[in-house]
């Protein structure tokens, strides 16, 4: 974060330490470990019993018979609060390899498991429980009462009579306190060839919908994105506070299981809770300590900085040369996404804005058009701003500039990328004129491959090419309430979250033209009540012609 002045420095310095001091912390949790090759910045993640560290990764178990490890996060969850019955949110997006070694028999597999704290091993050991829990466990009435868990298994062997008869003997199932999954689908995957994978779970307290994305191969040559969900009630099923993390095991046969990447972001059940005031006596004494290790530890801070900053304060805090330039490097995914009450609406993120240093990395320019608005609002201007092929459509309708637009604008950088031609091309064949279009009526008929830019020959990752084509159809969405936020953008551009599932084919917006638009004499009003005509959740197949469609064509 940047000050303008040493005042607002040690102004919030202070406020930070003060708040620190005397006000509890939130409960929800959020971490993101893109590898494991730094001991000290994955370090709450604890591999137990055959689990280790290997290099960048976290080997679950060796390819050996009989064996099962665990990895946890040291800190418990906060899932729900009995006082105010509020039940948090979670996502858990994370990358692994399963691996035979080229052998065509193996077993067993890994799972993500929240379960009652301090939960035991599994005891006597074997495969059937994939690392978490034991036959004979799941048979005693007396551990299921006592210890609880919900658990998502990626299984790769058929455990008669627990797992579902499927064509082939992998598959995903959300298991509630039982190996014998609540619900569960075939997993098209390739065990024998050391693939990755990629997984994001989902909880949403309000709905009480747990989702399960997750790639696979089909033909164990086409990569596609499979999906699950089931209604849960975690409440009944879970304590408070649990633990989480991941298991797996071998049996009779063996095979690798391997963490390479996780995050996980949790809120709090807590946020916006009123608790009931506590006891001004009882707790008189301990407040007034606080207050007083507050202030004078924010006091002594105040002096230090004070002393420090005077000689930067007597030179009027001038910002440096780097400073003044117009290529900024920002962090968009914490201090203008997530910290700060306002945010900067570029709206103008074209290719030829995109600029790279002599390291090659990518920087942003010219932010002529750019506005410092307010998270929720937008822009509140009506004034057409930007260039066709990037504006998103309910710019070009109303005027109005949102980070939804600036992520629009993105997703169609990310596809020109991709593709190597322009957002519209007069010239190309009529279905593929609008480069949008043409590459969404790919992605439905699963041929998205075909729209790589041909001056690569061929010789790509097509891993990269497809996330990077997803991605940017996700953030040209037509329904900007569909679009990301620039951070889940980049978790799945980074392989640390599943690829989102998109419709086959593109779904357009349509408005209504309102009766009294062409007898209104005000533009202000005429501007406001056309965008007021907008009907963003109203949406039709892609062969219907639309405003968005004909504000695209006519700029050929």
């Amino acid at each position: 974060m940047i000050f303008q002045s040493p005042k607002l420095f040690i102004i919030y310095l202070m406020i930070s330490i003060f708040l620190y001091l005397i006000i509890p912390c939130a409960t929800q949790i959020s971490f993101n470990y893109s590898d494991f090759s730094d001991p000290t910045k994955y370090k709450p993640v604890t591999p137990t019993r055959n689990a280790t560290n290997s290099g960048s990764m976290i080997q679950l178990t060796p390819d050996e018979v009989d064996n099962w490890g665990r990895a946890t996060y040291s800190e418990q969850m906060h899932l729900w609060d009995k006082n105010s019955g509020n039940v948090a949110n979670f996502t858990s997006n994370f990358s692994f390899i399963i691996d035979s070694r080229g052998k065509d028999r193996y077993s067993d597999g890994l799972m993500f498991f929240l379960s009652t704290p301090n939960f035991p091993d599994p005891s006597p050991t074997d495969s059937s429980g994939l690392g978490l829990v034991s036959r004979v466990q799941m048979e005693q009435p007396i551990f299921l009462a006592t210890n609880k868990f919900v658990a998502v298994e990626f299984d790769t062997f058929h455990n008669a009579p627990w797992d579902p008869s499927y064509p082939v003997p992998e598959h995903v199932g959300i298991n509630i306190n039982n190996m014998t999954s609540h619900n569960s689908t075939p997993w098209y995957c390739t065990i024998m060839q050391n693939r990755t994978y990629s997984a994001s779970i989902n909880y949403d307290s309000s709905t009480q919908n747990f989702s399960v994305s997750f790639t696979g191969f089909d033909n164990d040559t086409t990569p596609i994105q499979q999906h699950l969900s089931s209604i849960i009630n975690l409440t009944l099923l879970l304590p408070e506070w649990v633990e989480f993390g991941f298991s797996a095991s071998t049996g009779l046969l063996s095979e690798l299981h391997i963490l390479t990447a996780w995050s996980f972001e949790s809120t709090s059940p807590l946020v916006n809770q009123k608790s009931p005031a506590p006891s001004v006596e009882k707790n008189k004494d301990e407040l007034n300590k606080k207050l007083v290790v507050g202030l004078s530890v924010g006091a002594c801070i105040l002096i230090i900085c004070l002393v420090v900053l005077y000689p930067v304060y007597k030179k009027k805090w001038r910002p440096s040369e780097e400073e003044e330039e117009l290529v900024f490097d920002v962090s968009v995914d914490d201090e203008f996404e997530r910290e700060w009450e306002q945010c900067v609406l570029h709206r103008d993120i074209k290719s030829s804005n995109i600029m790279l240093d002599s390291n090659l990395n990518a920087k942003l320019g010219d932010f002529g058009l750019a506005r410092l608005v307010d998270h929720v609002k937008g822009s509140q201007t009506t004034a057409l701003a930007g260039t066709m092929g990037y504006l998103a459509p309910e710019c070009i309708m109303s005027g109005r500039a949102s980070k939804e637009s600036d992520v629009y604008s993105f997703g169609v950088v990310a596809l020109e990328i991709a593709c190597g031609r322009k957002p519209v091309e007069a010239k190309a064949k009529e279905d593929e004129t609008i480069l949008l279009e043409w590459i969404w009526e790919l992605y439905g008929t699963r041929n998205l491959l075909k729209a790589a830019d041909t001056r690569f020959c061929g010789d790509f990752d097509e891993q990269q090419m497809e996330r990077l084509m997803v991605v940017g159809l996700w953030c040209a969405h037509p329904d900007y309430n569909v679009r990301p936020s620039i951070r889940k953008a980049i978790h799945v551009l980074d392989f640390e979250a599943a690829l989102p599932i998109l419709e086959p084919k593109m779904p357009m917006p349509t408005y209504l033209t309102p009766p009294i638009l062409a007898s209104t004499s005000s533009t202000g009003n005429s501007e406001d009540h056309y965008a007021r005509s907008l009907s963003p959740g109203s949406y039709t197949g892609s062969s219907q012609f639309t405003t968005y469609s004909a504000a695209y064509t006519s700029t050929q």
